[in-house]
């Protein structure tokens, strides 16, 4: 997943990565296991069809100071192998694995280091087998990709990788395609926010990447308006979700920052997907990876909206999906959910599922299944002021774990203790 700076060439020295480069590519194996894992968790599963596409791979190794270290393409077959592996070791019935990877870069430099590479390595048997490389822009290899999935049978499952350089070299009608196209594809792809931020101008939206995103100019009015970076990617956050959503045909996402430590570069990785239970997913690992992301708005629900009545540019605490962020975040789902469940329940009398409440909320918020189902066990337990039940009506008194199809009602009257509180 190369950026523009980023040169290979046969005989040359390696490009140097940077933190933020090495985070993302954390990120993207981890969510492969986790994806594998959750698909395969029925020990009766005997096989799972995958395609990973890579759309922007470059050479495949980078210099860390005096390490050599991996770069996406063998990060990500090494995941997928590693998933495999583990499920094959947890299961009496043998399991396989059938993945397919298409790895793609502009420069043919690049995909011949790369394909150097991969001949070098536990995957040289691969390449031209189950392992693709091409040369040439990914925007202009993704129809035929689209028809490599199809073609391998109807679940369409696929990951594709999209960490662009800049903002603009994957468009909007080129996601509307995959989504549109395949059942159960899930897209990952980075923004340079700050490059959009230094080149937003009446004009940009104009432009031929202005264009692929479909951005309204009024956004740039907006952001040089504003004196911090952090208000900057709040705007960018807040204004351009919806616009995404809205554009791209993904039914839910994560839209949050990756830290960059070495640089004041700033990064938007996006997750967009068809499946709630992907998007969740993905928050988790948010969370288990807290001095990776940071996200500019607020806890709890409603947390990504753009409100022009909010100063900005006013220094606050960022988002770190660390500890106080977390508990930021209970407090404030315990202090919502009672108004969500009454907006979302038909009437006062009719109990609302806990999968449903969650799926209609999340992507407004960092909040997790696990996060609002503890604030609902609180609201039970502690103020009295929600019941539970299972799917079927029965009381659950005291479960501590909940499920999707669980179903929660208000009581009629609100905690004393949490109006003492407020």
């Amino acid at each position: 997943m190369a950026v523009k700076h980023y040169d290979w060439k046969l005989g040359q020295p390696l490009p140097k990565i940077g933190t933020h480069s090495i985070a993302k590519h954390d990120v993207f194996a981890s969510y492969i296991e986790r994806y594998i894992n959750i698909l395969s968790s029925n020990p009766r599963r005997r096989e799972l069809n995958l395609t990973v596409v890579d759309g922007f791979c470059g050479g495949g190794a980078y210099q860390n100071g005096s390490t050599i270290v991996a770069g996406s393409p063998l990060r990500v077959l090494r995941a997928v192998k590693a998933a495999a592996v583990g499920l094959t070791m947890t299961r009496q019935n043998e399991f396989a694995m059938r993945a397919q990877f298409f790895f793609i870069d502009k420069r043919r430099e690049h995909t011949e280091f790369l394909s150097h590479e991969l001949m070098n390595s536990e995957f040289g048997k691969d390449v031209g087998n189950s392992i693709t490389i091409l040369t040439g822009l990914f925007e202009e290899q993704s129809t035929e990709i689209i028809r490599a999935i199809k073609a391998r049978g109807p679940s369409h499952r696929s990951l594709f990788f999209l960490d662009q350089y800049g903002w603009s070299a994957v468009s909007f009608a080129t996601i509307r395609e995959i989504f549109a196209d395949l059942r159960n594809p899930e897209v990952l792809i980075t923004f340079s926010v700050d490059s959009l931020i230094d080149y937003f101008s009446d004009a940009t939206a104009r432009t031929m990447g202005g264009q692929a995103i479909e951005l309204d100019p009024a956004m740039g009015d907006v952001i040089r308006a504003l004196k911090t970076e952090q208000g900057q990617r709040q705007v960018i956050q807040g204004m351009l979700y919806k616009h995404i959503i809205c554009s791209t045909g993904a039914d839910y996402y994560t839209p949050f920052f990756i830290r960059s430590a070495d640089s004041r570069r700033s990064y938007w990785l996006l997750h967009l997907s068809k499946h709630t239970r992907a998007r969740d997913e993905m928050a988790r690992l948010h969370w288990s990876m807290s001095n990776v992301f940071v996200h500019p708005g607020d806890a709890g629900f409603n947390a990504l909206g753009f409100d022009p009545s909010i100063n900005l540019d006013q220094a606050k605490l960022e988002f770190d999906f660390g500890v106080d962020a977390r508990k930021d975040s209970l407090a404030a789902a315990i202090d919502q959910l009672p108004r969500l469940v009454r907006d979302d329940a038909p009437d006062a009398a009719t109990p609302v599922t806990i999968g449903d409440l969650f799926r209609a909320h999340c992507n407004e918020t960092p909040l997790t299944f696990d996060l609002v189902s503890e604030a609902i066990v609180q609201l039970r337990d502690a103020y009295s002021e929600i019941d539970v039940f299972t799917e079927d009506g029965r009381p659950r008194p005291a479960a501590k774990a909940l499920s999707w199809t669980d179903q929660v009602r208000n009581r009629p009257q609100k905690s004393f203790i949490r109006k003492l509180g407020r």
